[in-house]
């Protein structure tokens, strides 16, 4: 068996948008202050090291209520400018019919990420999703990884059939720990390559990644090289 497990927001997910569109609800509503670009919001988000309620409220500690209008504003926003990364949807076709499992850890709540994976229409593909309540622990923490490996069955000592494909150093991180593959996601939202097993500037280009662990079981590969 072969496990892939995603990252949603940057790897699966283009969800920039929507986002900052609720950052900058809870700003203006909360804080009087003025709205902050997409870029700005993923950059914060992206960091290893941050304090959310300060970089984007100004708040040096984690405001009840701004959490609440923000979770309230985003589950419906959430979905309203959502898209898939091109080419995940033909690497999502293609793994599930050469009966790789899949899953998704994101640090997003559960309920947000079951709702937008439903919304692009690719949850059919996923044996399991967990986010960060799954647990109570974020990537880079590998509790989520190791808890979703138990899920779908994955015996840990195949783990060099086991990969992360992520867009952050905490989804690197993540994978190193629980010992599975790292592979960075080019197209997502870092702006500089990260240190990892394999680059991916295409989500197709996993495809060759996964046939050097079973050569003598596939037959044809979809057109790809």
């Amino acid at each position: 068996m072969e496990l892939i497990i995603f990252d949603m927001d940057g790897t699966l997910l283009d969800t920039r948008i929507d986002i900052t569109i609720s950052v900058n609800h809870v700003r203006r509503l909360r804080h009087g202050l003025p709205p902050l670009e997409e870029a700005e919001v993923v950059e914060y988000i992206n960091r290893r090291e941050r304090n959310l309620p300060l970089l984007f409220y100004g708040t040096e500690t984690p405001d009840p209520e701004d959490r609440s209008l923000f979770r309230e504003h985003y589950l419906s926003q959430c979905t309203r400018n959502l898209r898939l990364f091109p080419g995940i949807r033909e690497l999502l076709e293609e793994l599930k019919r050469q009966n790789v499992r899949m899953a998704v850890a994101t640090n997003a709540s559960t309920l947000f990420a079951r709702r937008m994976i439903r919304h692009a229409g690719i949850d059919r593909y996923f044996h399991a999703v967990a986010g960060a309540d799954t647990t109570g622990r974020s990537k880079p923490d590998p509790a989520m990884l190791l808890h979703l490996m138990e899920r779908v069955g994955f015996d840990p000592a195949n783990r060099d059939r086991g990969w992360v494909l992520g867009d952050s150093d905490k989804d690197l991180d993540a994978a190193r720990r629980a010992g599975l593959g790292a592979l960075y996601a080019a197209w997502g939202y870092s702006r500089q390559p990260l240190p990892s097993d394999a680059l991916l500037s295409h989500p197709t280009e996993f495809l060759p990644i996964l046939r050097e662990t079973r050569p003598e079981k596939v037959t044809g590969d979809a057109g790809w090289n």
